[in-house]
């Protein structure tokens, strides 16, 4: 509705796109707003919000879990009106979110939700939505989660990009639900602004927006840090077989070899594997000449060195090391922003009927001899102190942390910026649900850090 020209009310229809709800209501926090100023002019008396809240076709997820991220974005915007309406002065008394639980609507019946209770209707089983977790914590902050308090603290989702690998499963969309085909997925770029896999941002003012773009052109977000690209990449690699026997090279090696990459330092976290696993790290030769002659000679057994692993270890892999992951291991890798990898045997697999290109004397240039002890090369972290930021490494590339979120904890994020990957569980943090396989960023400047749930995170900074 808006002044005709003839000064007398004029209807209007809703711009194209316009936002609305299941029940095809549009979405206009902004008419929230000026309907309240205007009760507020027009009357001069107290105002009670009675019934506010969005219709949306919720589902239960594989996770046994209904993300209505919808209903949380409609709730901090109206939420966020009246509070603008408020602080320039009208008389809000209360606010009543419609409502607590789904329930039979007088036009629709069972088919809209409105609640922030999932009601399964032939059971009668209840399950919490999100944004009832969401709105606990607007009350426990009085608001201090709205959108419009957190200026600076918007948190950076990321679309991760799958890849297909020979030696790839299906526990990427098994278990952590990436809507990707094929039985063959192995790795999981979940941070990522390699060209080779630039992630998406979603669920943020950046939506769209490739991340290597957001380098570039905001580096505020990520405290103007030097450097041409960002930092680092993290995935999630799912091993259904062996991958091959490889080694990464430095920083020096690649600025000679590779037309300016990056060198290749990475960590490994184990989140899965199987019983009594093994994992290739390191080698038995001696010297380079004993190293070049057991490459050469194909004396695969006398050279590798397989150490055992279990869930929970956590294992950093220097440049010049050999090492490679086992088939039944799923991990996280948190490395160098970069794709080099050099192949010293592929146990002699075909990829469309070829075998799969090795690097042999590249290999024998970068490999580390003698290789580093067993002790230095991995340590259990399963067992650490909940609510608490774990460091589990630290390097001049980046910084290690792991979160295991009981109940309620909170942090100062005070580093340039924070990469999260939420590895189990789910929760919520600054009022925004996350869960299993959920990747971002909490930007420059975030600052406390507040986690509710059962979760594990593993994250990183430079």
């Amino acid at each position: 509705m808006r002044q005709g020209a003839d000064s007398e009310p004029e209807f209007v229809d809703s711009e194209p796109g316009f936002p609305k709800t299941a029940c095809n209501w549009p979405v206009t926090s902004e008419a929230f707003y000026y309907g309240i100023k205007f009760l507020t002019e027009r009357y001069l008396l107290p105002l009670y919000i009675t019934e506010n809240g969005m219709s949306c076709h919720d589902n239960v997820s594989a996770d046994g879990r209904v993300h209505d991220m919808d209903r949380i974005t409609f709730l901090d915007s109206y939420i966020g009106a009246m509070q603008k309406a408020y602080d320039e002065g009208a008389n809000i008394r209360g606010y009543f979110l419609w409502t607590f639980l789904d329930n039979f609507e007088w036009s629709e019946g069972y088919k809209e939700r409105f609640g922030m209770i999932y009601v399964d209707f032939m059971t009668q089983r209840r399950i919490v939505k999100d944004s009832a977790f969401w709105y606990q914590n607007v009350i426990e902050t009085n608001g201090g989660n709205l959108s419009m308090n957190q200026t600076t603290k918007e948190i950076l989702f990321l679309d991760p990009v799958c890849t297909h690998n020979i030696w790839g499963g299906t526990r990427l969309r098994e278990d952590f639900h990436y809507p990707v085909e094929g039985n063959d997925l192995g790795e999981c770029w979940g941070i990522s602004a390699h060209p080779n896999g630039d992630g998406t941002l979603r669920d943020c003012g950046f939506r769209g927006m490739k991340l290597s773009e957001l380098w570039k052109k905001h580096p505020e977000v990520f405290g103007n840090v030097d450097g041409d690209r960002f930092p680092l990449l993290i995935k999630i690699i799912d091993a259904k077989d062996d991958l091959s026997i490889q080694v990464h090279p430095d920083d020096d090696y690649v600025k000679v070899h590779e037309n300016g990459s990056l060198g290749k330092t990475e960590c490994w976290y184990i989140l899965d594997c199987k019983e009594n696993a093994t994992i290739v790290i390191g080698h038995n030769a001696k010297t380079k000449e004993e190293l070049s002659d057991m490459i050469h000679e194909g004396r695969w057994s006398e050279f590798i060195r397989e150490i055992p692993i279990k869930k929970g270890d956590f294992l950093q892999i220097d440049p010049g090391t050999v090492h490679a992951i086992k088939g039944g291991t799923l991990i996280l890798e948190t490395q160098q922003n970069s794709d080099i990898t050099y192949r010293v045997y592929d146990y002699d697999r075909l990829s469309n009927g070829k075998p799969r290109e090795l690097h042999i004397d590249k290999s024998i240039d970068v490999i580390t001899v003698p290789a580093k002890s067993v002790a230095d090369s991995v340590k259990s972290v399963a067992d650490l102190p909940a609510n608490t930021l774990n460091e589990l490494y630290a390097c001049k590339y980046y910084h290690i942390y792991k979160i295991e979120v009981s109940g309620k904890m909170t942090f100062e994020q005070n580093a340039p910026f924070m990469n999260m990957t939420v590895t189990e569980g789910d929760g919520i943090i600054n009022g925004q649900p996350v869960k299993k396989g959920d990747h971002f960023i909490l930007p420059n400047g975030f600052g406390n850090v507040e986690l509710q749930g059962s979760m594990q995170i593993i994250a990183s900074t430079i």
